[in-house]
């Protein structure tokens, strides 16, 4: 009897499937997911190259924009983060547009921030635009599917937040799409928000514990990072549904947070939940500059396209804004970290 009559057809269909694979017709699945660390095995391999020296991370959110020419600008904040081989890179959301699309970030991001040399380096966070701006079901399939293991925790995949330890300093990476839509999207039907408010709690109750275990392990600073400002000055306004997320950091004492959305820059002195001027307060940075201009800034003197440097020595923390090539925009200083509250 010839051999093609004593296979079931499944194992003809898997063997055409692995022809093609090794052909390079098919993508192979978890391809992404293996070119990239986990967070917290980047961070410790990391360290261990740094030899002693302080951290560095350097970053922005609302980057890979491409169409009309917009492309050439996150080809230019790209360009900076080159300049920096030895920093981690962080994202603040929003780093493929119009709809975090697989094609967008394949086509897009990938030519910019995704090139050889600075995604395995990358330490990202999810945005509205991640989500899709009216995709149904709300999801972010493929951003979770491009960053791979670099994008949670064990336990946190698919959730778009988890936790790093980088010497002295804790990071946290949140999901602030979580929040705004849960306070702002109508048309969510009885479950589907029922379903979205447990993915808030979840996140809330992971936040506070994560936060204590880093207190109980005596982190001297912390830093968090989201894509909603919880304060801006651009003409959307602040986001008061970042709030919890803010209370839980301040609560613990943390001292920078990094945030995008609005595509401009800001950096806010140290201020209390409330917005008041503290000097144990947390450092906002809105860093909205990776790429994607316009936006909700009042006028073009307010566009800006660079990366935020931050320099995570023992205690303390050194800031610098690189903006692009001739872009005029300069913010620097430094601060020390504030006293943690006990576990």
């Amino acid at each position: 009897m010839p051999l093609r009559r004593t296979l079931p057809r499944w194992v003809w269909l898997a063997l055409a499937a692995a022809l093609l694979l090794l052909a390079g017709l098919l993508p192979a699945a978890g391809a992404d997911e293996q070119t990239v660390a986990g967070p917290r095995r980047m961070a410790a391999e990391y360290l261990q190259r740094r030899a002693g020296k302080p951290a560095l991370l350097v970053g922005a959110g609302d980057i890979a924009l491409c169409h009309d020419g917009q492309e050439r600008y996150a080809e230019a904040t790209a360009k900076l983060l080159e300049t920096l081989p030895d920093a981690l890179v962080f994202t603040a959301g929003d780093n493929a547009y119009q709809d975090g699309t697989r094609e967008q970030f394949n086509d897009c991001y990938a030519r910019s921030w995704g090139r050889q040399g600075i995604k395995q380096r990358t330490l990202p966070a999810p945005g509205n635009h991640d989500y899709g701006n009216r995709r149904t079901p709300h999801e972010a399939g493929a951003y979770f599917s491009y960053f791979g293991a670099a994008a949670s925790n064990p336990g946190t995949e698919g959730k778009g937040y988890y936790s790093l330890d980088l010497g002295d300093w804790h990071i946290v990476t949140l999901n602030s799409d979580l929040e705004l839509r849960l306070a702002r999207d109508r048309s969510l039907d009885p479950a589907a928000r029922a379903a979205l408010a447990a993915a808030v709690a979840a996140q809330r109750e992971w936040l506070r514990a994560d936060l204590a275990a880093a207190r109980g392990k005596t982190a001297r600073c912390i830093l968090g990072i989201w894509h909603h400002p919880r304060f801006t000055s651009a003409r959307r306004g602040d986001n008061v549904e970042t709030s919890a997320l803010w209370e839980a950091l301040s609560a613990a004492g943390a001292d920078v947070v990094i945030t995008g959305h609005e595509h401009i820059y800001e950096n806010f002195s140290p201020r209390n939940g409330s917005g008041a001027d503290a000097p144990d307060g947390v450092r906002q940075f809105v860093v909205g500059t990776g790429g994607a201009g316009g936006g909700s800034a009042w006028s073009t003197a307010f566009f800006h396209y660079g990366v935020l440097k931050l320099t995570l020595d023992a205690g303390g923390y050194a800031w610098e804004f690189l903006p692009v090539a001739g872009d005029g925009l300069r913010d620097a200083g430094s601060a020390r970290c504030n006293r943690k509250p006990a576990a």
